[in-house]
């Protein structure tokens, strides 16, 4: 937040010095994620620049984990190689880029992300000052274990205090993404009294994401039980736990 803050802060500086701002480069991605594993060393992603101005950027390959927040958690690595480190498209252009794993499949699977930065243009001397926001796109890159095992659990769900805690966590070797995390708080005939939707994000092999939710002061009181659902592929986990006092300490 801070950083955006900043940024925002840094455009309105140049704003009012009389600079312009130029958008970041329009790109169309195919595929979005990578799945490499047995068999599959490389694939080819397509780079397409929408814009009416040439792109440039810079390719990059970091190790990715994640921390119970859901934070990205990145690391230089070199199990992954991409060519063209470098890539230029004029307005129109497409280009393919070659994403391939150095290393082994091993039991638990391995994931990465790889990065095209924007890089700016060159500047013009005879043009006005511009402000150019540049893009920055993550491309998820799993490489699979020879078998995967699935095996996800909704841990810990406890209601006090007015709020509602449980852990989503990934006990396989291959990354889940569920498509939905709902809370119900249920009264004492069993009919909802409040509903949120969570969001859902990657949760990586061996990983957890922890959700903390506050419960509305108005419906707090008469939540008498919480129901956790959330749907991975076609499995729909559910956890509940009663609710006497949720508002209480």
């Amino acid at each position: 937040m801070r950083a955006r803050l900043a940024a925002h802060a840094l455009l309105a500086l140049a704003l009012a010095a009389g600079a312009t701002v130029a958008r970041a480069a329009e790109v169309e991605i195919n595929p979005v994620v990578v799945s490499l594993g047995p068999g599959t060393k490389s694939a080819i992603v397509t780079v397409k620049n929408l814009g009416a101005e040439p792109a440039r950027f810079e390719l990059q390959a970091r190790a990715w984990g994640q921390s119970p927040a859901g934070e990205m958690l990145l690391s230089a690595t070199e199990d992954v190689a991409v060519f063209p480190p470098l890539l230029t498209l004029a307005p129109g252009e497409q280009r393919n880029v070659r994403i391939g794993a150095v290393v082994a499949p091993g039991p638990v699977e391995k994931t990465y992300r790889v990065f095209l930065q924007e890089l700016a243009p060159p500047e013009k001397p005879e043009g006005p000052s511009q402000v150019r926001v540049l893009s920055r796109i993550g491309l998820p890159v799993f490489v699979a274990p020879p078998q995967v095992q699935d095996r996800t659990l909704i841990k810990g769900l406890a209601v006090a205090g007015g709020r509602a805690r449980f852990q989503l966590v990934n006990d396989g070797n291959a990354h889940v993404r569920p498509t939905s995390v709902k809370v119900e708080g249920q009264g004492e005939d069993g009919a909802p009294v409040l509903e949120r939707e969570l969001t859902a994000w990657y949760v990586l092999a061996g990983g957890r994401r922890d959700y903390d939710l506050e419960l509305p002061r108005d419906a707090c009181a008469g939540v008498r039980k919480v129901v956790v659902t959330v749907a991975v592929g076609r499995d729909v986990l559910r956890s509940e736990a009663s609710a006497p006092a949720a508002c209480g300490p």
